[in-house]
């Protein structure tokens, strides 16, 4: 196996177990995201073999499944509706800020030599 950040396509068969970093680089996902959905009891169910965590394939469809679910319900809508709000106080707090782009001095526009 390819040491950690050199994993490949060629490395991994996604027909047998994963480990949390082979699942992690096979669905595109950090290692810090990973953990985030394992603090909201949101990951694949995992078997521990001696110590060792694996991902079963069956396990990965269910999360799968359990995740298009998850993006259906109606919690899910909510939560983007409060992100939505969210960004547009952000956005409005920002643009009333002194640092604001839009309340910087503008530079002296400098204007090139004529050439005779």
């Amino acid at each position: 196996m390819a040491v950690n950040s050199e994993i490949s396509a060629m490395d991994i068969d996604p027909r047998r177990s994963l480990s949390q970093q082979e699942f992690c680089w096979l669905e595109n996902i950090s290692k810090a995201k990973f953990y985030e959905l394992k603090k909201r009891g949101l990951t694949p169910d995992e078997i521990d073999i001696d110590g060792v965590l694996r991902i079963t394939p069956k396990a990965r469809e269910a999360w799968h499944a359990r995740m298009a679910e998850l993006a259906k319900g109606k919690a899910a809508r909510l939560e983007a509706e409060r992100r939505r709000e969210l960004a547009v106080i952000a956005g409005r707090a920002a643009a009333q800020s002194p640092n604001h782009v839009s309340r910087r001095p503008r530079p002296a526009q400098r204007r090139r030599p004529r050439q005779e």
